[in-house]
């Protein structure tokens, strides 16, 4: 999207957009737009050709200054009310309009979208954002590709430094869509190690470093559990460490870890014919994070963070892992696998460790870990696990419920914490027949971190979606990419 910000209220354009508030005289500037029309906005309104219903988009003709010019009108409800997540919807719902109907060129009153509820730099970034996210699309297989959607926007507003934070939104928004590209890519393609190269040329000439291990550093150097997942493929694994430094040297990173795996067959816990489908998606905490560091960097956000993502498919052969096998760990532990479909763990425990060896302040990890989760929760809802990370769990939970994204804490106890060594024949174990699993994972995983603080994200339910809604389409959403980097940008500038 290309746009020009403008104080003068005039028409550059054959379309304008205005936002209609439940109570026309909430408008801000409302005489001198209202008088730019030969009929009434109030007229308009009563014989419902423009709506006030938030998120409602309707399209009309209309006589300004003598000539005729399409009419966008979009609902923003009662202005006094108004909160984050109806700009969402209210952004949403104009772009998919706009681009539904290719309409690329267009004035838009900005003035008229602002509230006294959410400051004017929320509204521009949240613009920013829908301004990708809301219409991403993918359809890089297809034969039948449609141009690309390119927006030429004239801005009038009266309010300050807009810029700055509409070009933040669309730094957000775009790394959303990288995160679902990632996702989205079928995995006869998408192989770890295609994945690692991937992340190293989305980051080259960047201030993100990229080191790539491959199957033959991974086993040299100890990273037993991430080996044991990725044997069993004729597509090797690989650990990508992403290195981004916006503070001082000696300041501590975040660690973002990732899971990666590429495709999840179960391996010998064999997954059922329905539940095979849509294995794909089982990299969508890797490619979140990949998300994450982009908009981290492009914003030059003043801290230093480490990302470590494990990419590995888990397949089935000669050389696969079965139940009962025991491996080593990079922690030096060893780990019976009674099951081989719950080797997300296994990868993240090798991660998590190693991401330690960064002497973070914080780790954080995300996955699609388990379905234990979805059946606690919902499929519309992140489970969040603290272990020691008390005060930066309640942070993030608080940015969760401003930014419309439905993230709820599972706890980990005592009982999760013996039931992980509940092996007769190894220090761990990496499942039970009990309840409680995601418990179980959460466990399993934070154990490796330490006593470094640590929260450990299950988005098996979010990171996709089997409807379209306003932040997009059907398929992988970039959960939690948002809420995380705007929390780390707070985080950097106390």
């Amino acid at each position: 999207m290309k746009y020009s910000i403008d104080q003068i209220y005039n028409i550059k354009t054959e379309t304008m957009i205005i936002g209609i508030p439940t109570h026309l005289n909430q408008m801000p500037h409302y005489d001198d737009i209202n008088a730019l029309f030969e009929t009434s906005l109030q007229d308009l309104k009563q014989h419902h050709v423009i709506e006030s219903e938030l998120g409602q988009v309707r399209s009309t003709i209309a006589k300004v200054n003598d000539n005729l010019v399409r009419l966008i009108s979009v609902g923003v409800g009662n202005r006094n009310h108004l909160t984050y997540a109806d700009y969402l919807k209210i952004f949403g719902y104009l772009f998919q309009y706009l681009k539904d109907n290719r309409i690329s060129s267009y004035d838009i009153f900005f003035d008229t979208f602002l509230s006294n509820q959410v400051p004017d730099e929320e509204v521009a970034a949240t613009f920013g954002l829908q301004s990708e996210q809301a219409i991403y699309e993918f359809d890089n297989y297809k034969s039948n590709k449609k141009p690309p959607f390119k927006m030429d926007v004239h801005i009038a507003s009266e309010a300050r430094n807009l810029s700055a934070s509409i070009e933040e939104g669309k730094v957000i928004g775009e790394s959303i869509n990288i995160a679902r590209n990632f996702s989205n890519m079928p995995p006869n393609i998408l192989t770890p190690d295609y994945f690692a190269e991937e992340v190293k040329g989305l980051f080259k000439g960047g201030n993100v470093e990229v080191d790539i291990k491959d199957e033959h550093a991974i086993e040299q150097e100890g990273f037993g559990l991430l080996q044991a997942v990725g044997k069993g493929s004729i597509n090797p694994p690989r650990l990508v460490t992403l290195t981004y430094k916006g503070a001082k040297d000696d300041v501590a990173p975040v660690a973002l870890v990732g899971k990666g795996i590429t495709y999840d067959s179960g391996g010998y816990s064999i997954k059922s014919k329905q539940g095979m489908p849509t294995m794909k998606f089982d990299m969508c905490g890797a490619s979140n994070v990949i998300g994450m560091m982009n908009a981290i960097a492009k914003l030059e956000l003043p801290i230093n963070v480490v990302g470590v993502i494990a990419m590995a498919e888990n397949m089935i052969s000669n050389r696969a892992m079965k139940p009962d096998d025991v491996f080593t760990a990079l922690s030096g532990e060893t780990v019976e696998v009674p099951n081989t479909d719950a080797e997300g763990r296994l990868v993240l425990g090798d991660a998590v460790f190693y991401s330690n060896q960064f002497q973070p302040r914080l780790i954080l990890d995300f996955a699609t870990l388990t379905g234990a989760s979805v059946v606690a929760l919902g499929s519309d809802k992140a489970a969040v696990m603290n272990h020691q990370a008390q005060n930066e769990r309640d942070g993030i939970l608080k940015e969760a419920a401003y930014r419309d994204e439905f993230l709820f804490e599972l706890p980990i106890t005592s009982t999760e914490r013996q039931a992980i060594r509940r092996s007769d024949v190894a220090d761990l174990t990496n499942h039970v027949n009990a309840h409680g699993k995601a418990l179980f994972a959460a466990a399993f995983v934070t154990h490796f971190s330490g006593e470094t603080p640590h929260l450990h994200f299950d988005i098996a339910g979010p990171a996709t979606t089997s409807k379209a809604s306003h932040k997009g389409p059907k398929g992988p959403t970039g959960y939690l990419i948002q809420l995380v980097v705007n929390w780390i940008k707070n985080e950097s500038q106390q």
